[in-house]
C-alpha cells in the first residue's frame, strides 16, 4: 500500500524555502520564497530583541505529548489537531530534536487528550465498558447492535474485551446507543446473571467511562446519594401531570407503573393542599 505524498508547503514560506532533512523535499530559492525566508528570519530577530524565544526545550513540551499518548491518541493524530507534521512529534519523541519552534510548541500544547476524530484508532477500554455496563441493565446484543449499527459478534468482542483499539466512528455509534439505553432496563436476564457473576460494572459506577486511569465506584453508593435528587424530579413530573389535569391512575400508566398508587396519590393530594393554600393567600 502507496502513502500519498504529503502537500509542499506554499511558496514564500520559510518551510519551503528550506525544504526537510531527508532531502524528499528539496529547498526551493525562488524570489518569492526567499522573501518569505528573510521575514521570516526578521520575525524572529525582533523577538529575541523583545526577550521572547525563538525556540523551547522539547522539556517543555515532552510530558504533554506522553499525557497525550497515554490517552490512546496516535502521534499521527497528535500532530494532525496541533497542525505539525508527524515528524515533528517523532523528532520530540524520540530525542533527535532537541528545541522546537514557540508556534509549533503552542500548538501541540494545545491539543486536549483523548479528542478522536474521523476515523482515527483510539482504546476499546470505554466501548467495552459501555457494552458491559448495559449487559447489566440486561440489554441484549441485539439490542445493542441495532441502536449502535456494529454487528452482533462485534457486540460480543467487545464484551469479552478482544479488541483494545476501536475506529472512532464505532465508538462514537456505541457511545450514542449507550446514552438510550443506560437509563433503562433490557429484558435479557442471561446477560444481567453474567454481568454479576463477571463483576461488571453498570452505568452509575462511572464518572468518566473512558478514561483508561478510572477506577469505578459502588453503584449502591451511587444510587443512595442519587436517591433524593432522582425523588425530586419524579415528585416534579407527577406534579406537573396533576396540573395538566390527569387523575393518580392515569398518572401511574404514564409512569409505566414504576411508582405505587398510594405514592401518587399522596404526592397529588399535598400537590392541590399546596395550590389551594396559594390562592388563598393570593386573595387575602
Amino acid at each position: 500500500m502507496t502513502t500519498a505524498a504529503k502537500p509542499l508547503p506554499p511558496h514564500g514560506t520559510d518551510a519551503r524555502y528550506k525544504g526537510n532533512r531527508t532531502g524528499t523535499r528539496p529547498p526551493c530559492r525562488c524570489d518569492t520564497c526567499k522573501r518569505g525566508h528573510r521575514h521570516a528570519d526578521l520575525q524572529r530577530e525582533l523577538r529575541r530583541q523583545r526577550g521572547e524565544r525563538n525556540l523551547v526545550p522539547i522539556a517543555e513540551v515532552l510530558p504533554h505529548i506522553h499525557m497525550l499518548r497515554a490517552s490512546g491518541m496516535s502521534q499521527t493524530l497528535i500532530a494532525r489537531q496541533a497542525g505539525v507534521s508527524q515528524a515533528v512529534i517523532s523528532y520530540i519523541t524520540t530525542g533527535r530534536n532537541k528545541t522546537v519552534q514557540v508556534d509549533k510548541a503552542r500548538r501541540i500544547l494545545a491539543v486536549q487528550p483523548r479528542r478522536f476524530t474521523g476515523n482515527a484508532e483510539r482504546p476499546a477500554i470505554g466501548s467495552i465498558r459501555r457494552v458491559r455496563a448495559l449487559y447489566s441493565l440486561g440489554h441484549s446484543r441485539a439490542d445493542i447492535a441495532a441502536l449502535s449499527g456494529l454487528s452482533v459478534a462485534s457486540i460480543s468482542l467487545l464484551a469479552e474485551a478482544r479488541w483494545k483499539i476501536i475506529d472512532n466512528k464505532a465508538a462514537t455509534a456505541l457511545a450514542g446507543a449507550y446514552r438510550q439505553l443506560a437509563h433503562q432496563r433490557g429484558r435479557n436476564w442471561k446477560n444481567e446473571r453474567r454481568a454479576a457473576a463477571e463483576g461488571w460494572h453498570g452505568p452509575l459506577d462511572w464518572d468518566d467511562i473512558d478514561n483508561p486511569d478510572e477506577q469505578p465506584g459502588s453503584e449502591q453508593d451511587a444510587q443512595v446519594l442519587n436517591f433524593h435528587e432522582r425523588a425530586a424530579l419524579r415528585r416534579e413530573e407527577i406534579e406537573h401531570l396533576a396540573w395538566c389535569g390527569h387523575q393518580p391512575e392515569q398518572i401511574v400508566e404514564r409512569l409505566n407503573r414504576e411508582v405505587s398508587i398510594s405514592t401518587v396519590r399522596q404526592i397529588v393530594h399535598e400537590w392541590r393542599t399546596g395550590q389551594k393554600r396559594q390562592r388563598k393567600q393570593a386573595a387575602a
